[in-house]
């Protein structure tokens, strides 16, 4: 751990600077939670898909197991910085520990760019996979791929020669020339930041254009846009970044820049598998409606209807294996029903009404007469 009394490398401490304090706690207890749930994430998607019957694992599947790989190298990167100063006071450290910090820093640029990029390309993938874009899909992963590409190659020519990125700092006799550092990550930052913004907006349209009810569409709207926290780690990362570039003590703003940049990317992990998890909540909501209805039903046993109408129910569509969520054992709409044939020329209320109209051209009878019902231990609940 880098000494709480100052070395002299950055000279002495400003008047009421504590040097023993750190921001250690922070570093561990905002990264060490969402590294584990985003691990968590990815197990139960795969295992969710896995048994899921007549379905395989697609390229987003794929592509969420580097992204989550590529974060935990920003949770490393980010707990190996801790005993060289890392959330330590700038005036606490030596310029050994400094220059090492710096060199992390530097690999970590890459490792962020590529988890992120990768947690994107597996989003848009999904959109592609559910909603069946073309040139939209297309212009979304040429938006994430390109960052990718301008975030490598920028940090790697970043300063000539490389090493002066660190020696900058603490080497007067080093010489070389670098970019605007700063303004780099401030600027990768809001780009990062705008691309999850389109990723978000981009299958709006497409939701807008589905045949189902309003209170469907904003069901899925609103699952769709559980991504929007990614957002508010972008935005909280931008503002880090922001206080870093103005501030003089270099070592103790670049912590929460670290914090956030650890989030970000796990956060938008877990945003991109909870679309996968529609199984576990279709289980738990059939396991909660069995144990309420269940009185309704006793009750419902006990009074026999005395007379009942024969009415052709409307066809409902059978869920293909894409779907994000299918259908329930009666055929009923449980939740949001997404197909992949989005663009589908025949609507249900198009298939009720043909069928109307056969019924119609066949001289169709409807019979009305008295039944006892018996009841089943499940009940339609459409």
């Amino acid at each position: 751990m880098p000494s709480i009394i100052a070395t002299g490398d950055f000279g002495p401490a400003p008047p009421g600077v504590d040097l023993s304090k750190n921001q250690t706690g922070s570093l561990l207890g905002a990264v060490i939670p969402v590294a584990v749930f985003g691990s968590i994430a990815v197990v139960m998607r795969i295992v969710v898909r896995l048994r899921t019957q007549d379905v395989t694992l697609a390229i987003d599947d794929y592509l969420i197991v580097p992204a989550l790989i590529f974060s935990w190298g920003t949770a490393i990167s980010c707990f190996l910085s801790i005993p060289y100063g890392n959330g330590y006071h700038l005036q606490s450290l030596s310029t050994e520990e400094f220059n090492t910090v710096w060199k992390i820093l530097f690999a970590y640029v890459m490792i962020y760019a590529t988890a992120v990029t990768c947690t994107k390309a597996s989003i848009v993938m999904f959109y592609g996979r559910i909603f069946g874009f073309r040139w939209t899909l297309g212009i979304c992963l040429f938006l994430v791929i390109g960052y990718w590409i301008t975030i490598i190659v920028t940090i790697l020519v970043a300063c000539r020669p490389l090493p002066y990125f660190w020696l900058a700092y603490t080497d007067p006799t080093a010489k070389g020339v670098c970019i605007d550092v700063a303004t780099f990550f401030f600027g990768n930052g809001i780009g990062a930041m705008l691309i999850d913004v389109i990723i978000l907006c981009m299958p709006l349209p497409v939701i807008y254009r589905l045949q189902m009810a309003l209170s469907q569409k904003i069901a899925v709207v609103g699952i769709l846009l559980l991504g929007s926290f990614v957002c508010v780690a972008s935005i909280c990362r931008i503002l880090a970044l922001q206080r870093n570039t103005q501030g003089a003590d270099a070592t103790w703003t670049m912590a929460p820049v670290f914090i956030w940049s650890c989030v970000e990317p796990f956060v938008g992990i877990i945003c991109a598998c909870l679309p996968t998890f529609g199984q576990i909540f279709r289980r738990w909501w059939s396991t909660v409606r069995t144990h309420t209805g269940g009185s309704s039903s006793n009750q419902t046993d006990s009074m026999p209807s005395k007379t009942s109408t024969w009415i052709k129910r409307n066809r409902v569509p059978k869920a293909m294996k894409d779907s994000l969520f299918s259908l329930n054992d009666f055929g009923c709409v449980d939740e949001v029903h997404l197909m992949n044939d989005i663009n589908a020329s025949r609507s249900v209320k198009e298939d009720a009404d043909k069928d109307s109209q056969d019924n119609g051209s066949q001289g169709a009878i409807t019979v009305k007469q008295d039944v006892d019902v018996s009841w089943a231990q499940k009940q339609r609940h459409c």
